[in-house]
């Protein structure tokens, strides 16, 4: 094996173009990763760069149509940044079309090379990527691409390219595993990743706790999909009553087993002790709350021309670790209500929270087939869309697009809750102590592991010097510790892994020179490394900045300052996602023109943006959601279809 290691297009006019996914910086600092990781073990670089002569005016004819100019030789624009810069014996091929084997060069240095592999990293998927990987195929090369260190500022067509490149033997892996699994990285353990037959998984609070989950294969995959579809004929015709009937007794089931669904979810995801309590109550009032919703003759074929609703079938579902129980029992609740049969893939450390989930449904209902849970990663989410009849899902912006990739290509609908980076605006005759206190828990609370955390507190100048030192008060007292014991508000991420993914977007910050602030020292448990991540605070006030830009995800604040209340409402909604979004005022006026302006799907007045009611719905706008929201009187909505029917 002869690897050689390819960075395309990794270039400031490129990186620097806005609306990158993954962010400009991620693709940067995991590209400098993987190319340190090559470089220690000899494996050839090689830079392939777009490069224009403005005097020959050697555009391609695209951007020649659009008077665009980038990567015009000699200019800033052309060159990479400083982790990526070339060293003197690396080669560096200029382009002017798509693939890097545009120009004979690349192949005959790769010739020269003996070259069997190509690992491929830059931007942008869609385009560059995607053409050089083909072109490499075509020689017979092995193609690899970084997955994580390639991104795309179009993000649905990268999703159609990973699709079509993976069933061409592409293969997609993050840097991680690349240098892992191919580069040989010695006493490298991979958390949660497939290994052929099982996914090993490490409980985030103590490392010593691994086990294995058996993966299912697409054969037993497709099985499960065939027969829930077999369960489909009879369930759709149990009466809605009776449907009812089993929602509530397994609600009544998942409440008699509450001290056991809490001590795994405080082991397997590391959810302090109390909020475990807190997600199986959340479970068992979704179950609840199902009476509410139900219209006993919405079936029923109309007397006269008219409509009824009918469920679709086969619903796909794919839930997210942070939630484990509540956020698919909210999704099958409605599903299964109306008539649905569900196909669950959970996130792999909510596996065994899946399968409890399962087994009491299976009790509670005493038929076979309704609902089939099924392990496995993201090939394991991606076939069961492909076998469903309609999917609801909880995730990533990225899983977000592969999911609209397949669900438009199927033609079916799609209910999408994609995250979000929420903002809490505080204003200058805000309670600031309380403020503090909410902004903090609502941040902190499960190191931050909430789709409605507050990400943002984006505060009123004139109060900003009296808001900061409450801020890092209210976050000093919260209680970090050992998830299990009862006070405990805040323990570790979900792995290691995480906790260096969110490690490094606050190292980026920091390089930025943007004021990091970490009230907390360490856990009360005296716990450090693996897992853990201390509370952090990060004061910026430029707005296209990546920490502002980006979901963390982890016990990561970032503090605004608004020098006017419309300033205050375009850096709330300033970024990309709408999950929700808070004030904090006593003005009638200014929380009438929040409600009237704040784009967002969850809006809070004088609370943070985190938590949610179950009988509301629960959705967001813009990138943080696609479809029908969740909840309320939107499931009925989605887990139903209307369908007309005439008398003559």
């Amino acid at each position: 094996m002869k690897p050689v290691l390819l960075l395309v297009d990794l270039q400031h006019d490129f990186l620097r173009t806005g609306n990158l996914e993954p962010s400009a910086d991620a693709v940067t600092a995991a590209a400098a990763e993987l190319l340190e990781a090559c470089r220690i073990r000899d494996i050839p670089v090689i830079h392939v760069w777009s490069t224009v002569n403005r005097g020959e005016d050697d555009r391609m004819p695209h951007r020649r149509e659009r008077g665009e100019w980038r990567c015009v030789e000699g200019t800033p624009g052309h060159e990479c940044p400083e982790p990526l810069r070339p060293r003197k014996t690396e080669t560096v091929i200029p382009k002017r079309f798509f693939s890097g084997f545009s120009s004979d060069q690349l192949n005959v240095v790769l010739n020269h090379l003996g070259a069997d592999m190509l690992i491929i990293a830059g931007v942008h998927v869609h385009a560059c990527i995607r053409a050089t990987a083909l072109d490499g195929y075509s020689k017979s090369l092995r193609v690899i691409i970084a997955d994580d260190a390639s991104g795309s500022d179009d993000p649905l067509h990268a999703a159609i390219s990973r699709r079509y490149l993976r069933e061409r033997s592409i293969r997609f892996q993050n840097v991680a595993e690349i240098i892992c699994d191919l580069l040989g990285k010695s006493g490298t353990t991979a958390e949660n990743l497939s290994s052929g037959d099982s996914i090993r998984h490490v409980s985030p609070s103590d490392p010593e706790k691994v086990w294995n989950i058996a993966e299912s294969t697409s054969a037993e995959i497709e099985r499960a999909a065939g027969n829930a579809r077999n369960a489909f004929s009879r369930w759709r015709n149990v009466p809605i009553e009776r449907r009812l009937e089993i929602i509530t007794k397994w609600g009544d089931a998942i409440e008699t087993s509450r001290n056991e669904l809490v001590d795994l979810l405080v082991d397997d995801i590391g959810k302090p002790h109390q909020y475990a309590h807190g997600e199986v109550t959340r479970a068992v009032a979704l179950t609840r709350a199902a009476q509410k919703q139900l219209e006993l003759h919405q079936e029923s074929v109309p007397a006269r021309t008219g409509y009824r609703r009918v469920p679709h079938g086969v619903v796909g579902l794919v839930s997210p670790f942070n939630n484990p129980l509540a956020i698919p029992v909210g999704k099958l609740m409605p599903a299964l209500l109306y008539g649905n049969v569900a196909l669950w893939k959970p996130a792999v450390p909510g596996t065994r929270i899946g399968l409890k989930a399962t087994v009491l449904f299976q009790q509670a209902s005493g038929m076979d087939g309704l609902l089939q849970l099924v392990v496995g990663g993201d090939e394991a989410a991606k076939r069961v869309m492909h076998l469903a009849d309609a999917v609801t899902l909880s995730g990533s912006l990225k899983a977000g697009w592969s999911a609209q990739e397949i669900c438009a290509q199927r033609h079916i609908p799609l209910q999408a809750e994609l995250g979000g980076n929420n903002a809490s605006i505080v204003w200058r005759d805000a309670d600031i102590s309380k403020a503090a206190t909410a902004v903090a828990e609502g941040a902190f609370v499960f190191a931050g592991q909430r789709c409605t955390a507050n990400r943002r507190a984006v505060v009123d100048s004139d109060i900003y010097e009296r808001f900061l030192p409450a801020l890092i008060s209210a976050t000093r007292d919260l209680i970090w510790d050992d998830p299990s014991l009862p006070q405990t508000q805040l323990g570790p991420l979900i792995s290691a892994k995480s906790r260096a993914r969110v490690e490094a977007i606050v190292d980026r910050a920091r390089t930025s020179l943007f004021e990091i602030i970490q009230p907390c020292i360490a856990p009360r448990s005296g716990a450090v490394g693996h897992a853990w991540f201390t509370p952090t605070i990060i004061c910026c006030d430029e707005p296209g900045a990546e920490i502002v830009q980006e979901e963390t995800f982890g016990p990561v604040l970032v503090i605004q300052r608004a020098r006017s209340w419309d300033d205050a409402i375009g850096l709330t909604s300033g970024v990309r996602q709408g999950l929700a979004a808070a004030v904090f005022t006593q003005s009638d006026d200014l929380v009438h023109d929040f409600l009237a302006r704040a784009q967002a799907g969850i809006l809070k007045v004088n609370s943070s943006t985190a938590d949610a009611a179950v009988d509301l719905p629960f959705g967001g706008w813009k990138a943080s959601g696609v479809g029908p929201p969740e909840h309320g009187p939107a499931n009925r909505e989605f887990f139903t279809r209307m369908q007309s029917i005439y008398f003559a």
